[in-house]
């Protein structure tokens, strides 16, 4: 807990959290048109902050993104406890994913050794799981009326989102490491 606390973490945490609101309101201005249904987009870039800030920050990036997600909630017409769960969804699932893909794939935990399939193969774990998991909810809410469509149309645009959040993340890592390294 006290990791969590720490003037660095909160910051991470902060800036999650507003990164994550931000791109909701970019994502929802730019591709309204490819809304699918309330929370689902067929391209949806806040999924690949998501994973990216969990893969970055761990913990304190999936509490960041719990909070970015009350935040854009809480400016959707639904019920409280739905914006609740959907933002705990929204930071247990790139956990969970980055779980699950630390123990298939043979990554380290710091994912040093982290290669463009294995990215790509990250992202549909991720864009499954997430899936998943939100049209269970919003089935259940009533809030989408077919899990099966729901999921499908959700998972690819949450993997479509994060491929390119996460590739372009890639691409841009070794400039910013040498960067910071000066």
């Amino acid at each position: 807990m006290k990791h969590f606390l720490s003037t660095p973490s909160l910051i991470a945490m902060a800036g999650s959290a507003l990164g994550f609101y931000l791109l909701c309101e970019l994502n929802d201005w730019l591709f309204h048109s490819l809304t699918y249904s309330q929370g689902v987009s067929w391209l949806f870039l806040p999924s690949g902050l998501r994973l990216g800030l969990v893969l970055m920050f761990g913990g304190v990036g999936a509490v960041g993104v719990v909070i970015g997600s009350m935040l854009v909630g809480l400016g959707r017409d639904q019920p409280l406890e739905v914006t609740m769960a959907a933002a705990l969804l929204s930071g247990l699932a790139p956990l969970l994913a980055r779980w699950v893909c630390l123990r298939t794939l043979g990554l380290r935990a710091g994912l040093s050794n982290l290669k463009a399939r294995q990215l790509l193969q990250m992202a549909l774990v991720f864009a499954v799981i997430s899936a998943v998991l939100h049209q269970v909810l919003y089935v259940s809410t009533d809030l989408s009326n077919s899990l099966i469509k729901g999921t499908a149309v959700m998972a690819l645009g949450d993997l479509l989102g994060t491929l390119v959040v996460l590739y372009g993340l890639k691409v841009s890592l070794p400039f910013i490491q040498k960067r910071h390294r000066l």
